[in-house]
Formats: structure tokens, sequence, C-alpha cells
């Protein structure tokens, strides 16, 4: 039985969903180079990290609009919305101030690890897409990241830019299973 004037769109949200597998893969390959670039030159000054930082929350923040954009008739659409706005906002005001905000972005970026894994983590339990696995892997490793540095939020910009490393290049190769995942599915 079919059903009138309903778009296909909304009979198959995992078709709708393969089509936003290359913004998953962009985000997979920036976050995986900027986690090296981290690891690399930990030592920089402090308004080099924080600049990093906004622009990645930025670029996140957009590319997970554009997600939500192409994930017409996909249930819980409106949480990478909410995180999308979130990270562009956030990003901005650290770039805007970053040697005032250094503190604050080691709040900032804890908390937005947090809301992010727990949104992605929340999907992944919700719906049985082809990345499941990887979408609740990386929502645990951003809350445990976030819960790290909420816990201890002392620690010198050397130490909070190599664990951003590890945090970027983990995410980043979750980021690429998962587009893999979702175009071959």
């Amino acid at each position: 039985m079919t059903t009138p004037d309903v778009p296909e769109v909304v009979l198959d949200p995992i078709q709708t969903l393969k089509k936003a597998w290359w913004v998953l893969l962009l985000f997979g390959l920036f976050s995986v180079g900027f986690g090296i670039a981290l690891l690399v030159w930990p030592g920089q000054t402090i308004t080099v990290v924080a600049t990093i930082f906004g622009l990645l929350m930025i670029i996140s923040g957009a590319l997970r609009f554009v997600a939500a954009l192409l994930a017409e008739g996909v249930e819980h659409r409106w949480l990478y919305v909410i995180g999308a706005i979130v990270g562009v906002v956030l990003g901005v005001l650290v770039m805007k101030y970053p040697e005032q905000t250094i503190a604050l972005v080691v709040l900032i970026t804890a908390l937005y690890w947090l809301i992010a894994g727990l949104i992605e983590f929340f999907v992944g339990i919700a719906n049985h897409y082809p990345d499941r696995t990887a979408r609740i892997a990386f929502g645990a490793i951003s809350m445990v990241f976030g819960i790290l540095v909420l816990v201890w939020p002392a620690p010198t910009v050397l130490v909070f830019a190599i664990l951003a490393g590890i945090y970027a290049i983990i995410i980043g190769v979750l980021e690429i299973i998962a587009a893999f995942t979702l175009k071959s599915a």
C-alpha cells in the first residue's frame, strides 16, 4: 500500500541520511587534520589554540546544520540544529575574544563535547541507522572527554591542546567510518 502525497524521503530516512555522507566525511577529515596539528604544535600560544577551537566549533556547527538540512524526514533533526547553533555561536565568541576567553575556552569546549556527545549518544540509541554504533561511540567518547575537562579544568593549555588533539583524531576517525557506513548502506 502506498501513501498518497507523502514524499518518498519521509518513508525512507536512511536514504535521506545517505545523501549527507560527504558532510560526515568532511568533518572527519577536518577533525583528524586539526588533531594532528594540535599534537605536532601543542606549545603554541593561547590565542592560536583559542582561535583554532573557535574555528573548529564554527565548522562543526555549520556542517551539523547542513546535515540537519539534508536529513529531511529524519527524527530528532532539531537536535542537530540546536547543536549547530550552539557550536557556531560559541565558536564566534571564542574567535572574537581569544585572549580573554582561554579559561572559558576550556569550559566551552568541555560543555560542547558533553552536549554533542549526549545528542549523538541518544540519537544513536534511539535510531537503527547503519552508522548507529559509530554514533553511540562518538557520543560516549565526547561525553567522557567533556567530563574529564570539566573535572580537571586547571591543566595547562599544553595539556588541554594534547587532550583536544587526541579527541579530534578519535572523533574524526569515527566520523569518517560513519560517513562510509552511510554511503555503503
